[in-house]
């Protein structure tokens, strides 16, 4: 797959950014297998400049394997785009005549990308590609803050509680006298 021109490589264009295995579906033998010979990358939907020149923007979900930096996936998400969740940290859909899969390293990292593909369609089908709303942007974030593949007793307990924190906050009014 050729290194892309899209506007991915800077962060604050992803709803959502994780890290995964991409595969390929290979229907001759009924199996899935690592896309370009496997290896962790950073997975992730952004918005983009459709290709066509006209204007008008779309989502396009961008993989780039970690220790290369080879683009190992490029996949525009259409309005009739079907994700299938296979399992908790399996997740996968088709696009014309090929089928991409992710292995997530986490359920929680699987439900944040399944949240960023739904509002991407969500988007499209509206109209709009103006997300007032990322799902979990890790330039706002940061890489530990969500997607830890391991995270010990004390490192849960302050995302909880970050987690809290932050609906707590934007479920307070002024003037309700808590």
């Amino acid at each position: 797959m050729p290194h892309s021109s899209c506007c991915c490589r800077f962060s604050d264009s992803y709803i959502v950014r994780v890290k995964a295995v991409v595969m390929t579906r290979d229907d001759s033998s009924g199996g899935w297998f690592p896309q370009e010979g496997g290896g962790i990358s950073r997975v992730g939907v952004c918005k983009v400049m459709h290709p066509e020149g006209n204007g008008r923007s779309g989502f396009l979900i961008h993989g780039e394997r970690q220790k290369d930096k080879l683009v190992v996936l490029e996949c525009y998400v259409r309005k009739d785009l079907v994700y299938t969740k296979a399992n908790p940290t399996f997740h996968h859909w088709k696009v014309d005549n090929r089928k991409f899969g992710l292995t997530f390293q986490s359920p929680a990292d699987a439900r944040a990308f399944d949240r960023g593909v739904r509002k991407a369609i969500e988007d499209l089908i509206e109209g709009s590609t103006t997300s007032s709303s990322t799902i979990h942007n890790e330039a706002e974030l940061g890489d530990d803050d969500v997607f830890t593949a391991v995270l010990t007793n004390t490192e849960t307990a302050m995302v909880s509680i970050r987690s809290i924190n932050m609906r707590q906050k934007a479920s307070s009014t002024p003037g309700k006298g808590r």
